[in-house]
């Protein structure tokens, strides 16, 4: 039965890869007339770091990696006498994973945004960390969470692997 969780991680994958292709969008809306100046953030590092490292971290986790847990458990649906061990612990995995998926990348988005168009306005250093500082303890959290989810997912698999085939 773990079909069903190779499509619901596929769809989260889709789900991931829309939002990532309206993100990258935003990158261009400059040219456009919007001023978001994303570009600029981007091209002027320093904090607008965290902006690609979100992005780029969206599209390898958020869409790359979503995928690749929907293929593993298709895998296991396609192995013949194997079901999934525990629907409660892909259950966990997917909600735990895409959640830490989207917090850790969007926070790290929107502080890069926040702190690059600060900077780009000319605002100090200090200025710059006490808008962004608040931001650290949730991403790291998301990104505990995100370790424990894999840990799960990897677990089940794993309990999977090692139990005794159905006859």
């Amino acid at each position: 039965m773990s079909g069903k969780w190779c499509t619901r991680f596929t769809l989260a994958a889709l789900a991931h890869g829309l939002i990532a292709a309206i993100w990258s969008g935003l990158f261009i809306v400059d040219q456009l007339g919007i001023r978001l100046n994303m570009s600029r953030i981007v091209a002027g590092g320093s904090v607008g770091t965290w902006l690609t490292l979100g992005y780029l971290l969206y599209l390898v986790a958020g869409v790359m990696g979503t995928m690749t847990w929907g293929g593993i458990y298709a895998l296991i649906s396609r192995t013949p006498n194997r079901s999934t061990f525990s629907d409660k612990l892909a259950l966990a995995h997917f909600i735990l994973y895409n959640f830490a998926v989207v917090v850790v990348t969007w926070l790290m988005g929107y502080v890069g945004f926040l702190g690059g168009s600060l900077l780009l306005a000319g605002k100090g250093v200090a200025e710059i960390h006490a808008a962004i500082v608040g931001f650290v303890l949730p991403i790291g959290v998301s990104v505990a969470i995100g370790v424990i989810s894999t840990l799960i997912g990897v677990t089940n698999i794993l309990l999977t692997l090692m139990r005794e085939t159905k006859e």
